[in-house]
């Protein structure tokens, strides 16, 4: 016994839900294609700014900063290395808490060959930190200040250090290579405070 027809109704019913459904199924296509096209921009613009930012041939200066906190990547290191090298007689080192600067030597000049000023910056951010070495360089008339840091930071630690410095900033990457694990920390830890950077304005 034959099946009866649907009804030119049940028909029309029957394409507009197949057209629906082909329809969910291309916004579903579209949507990912537009993550897929996000991410792919977001990790080039991380590896961009992040792995391979631009960075500064060391040159004279006028002092060394050293972001916090010192011991990571070597930092601290570098810059008593330049210094010793005779690219500035003074260095400021960033550190994180009271114990840390009792348990760093140079913060206690104990070094003849050039100076080291040790701070602990308020807020503890690279803003603050910026702020600290701005007021350094006006009592001082500072005009050119070489800046370590890590490789991730340089980029964004450049952009608050120059809202805040008048004259001349060179960026130095600290020569210590960061764990798989800690970019990929980096790349959503830094993403996000760039656009808290982005956000404010001013020093």
């Amino acid at each position: 016994m034959p099946f009866p027809r649907p009804s030119r109704a049940g028909r029309s019913a029957q394409r507009a839900g197949r057209v629906t459904e082909r329809g969910r199924t291309g916004w579903r296509r579209w949507l990912i294609r537009i993550g897929l096209a996000v991410l792919v921009v977001w990790l080039l613009g991380c590896y961009l700014v992040l792995v391979e930012p631009t960075v500064n041939k060391p040159a004279k200066a006028d002092a060394i900063l050293v972001l916090g906190p010192p011991d990571v990547d070597g930092r601290a290191e570098a810059a008593y290395a330049l210094a010793r090298a005779g690219y500035a007689g003074t260095v400021v080192v960033s550190v994180q808490s009271d114990l840390q600067q009792q348990v760093k030597g140079a913060c206690r000049n104990q070094n003849p060959d050039y100076q080291v000023i040790c701070f602990q910056p308020h807020p503890g951010t690279t803003q603050g930190e910026a702020q600290e070495i701005a007021q350094l360089a006006g009592a001082r008339h500072w005009r050119t200040v070489i800046v370590i840091t890590s490789t991730y930071h340089i980029s964004r630690a450049r952009m608050i250090i120059e809202r805040c410095l008048p004259g001349t900033v060179l960026m130095v990457a600290a020569p210590g290579r960061p764990a798989i694990s800690t970019w990929a920390k980096q790349f959503f830890y830094q993403s996000a405070a760039y656009l808290k950077a982005f956000a404010q304005r001013g020093c």
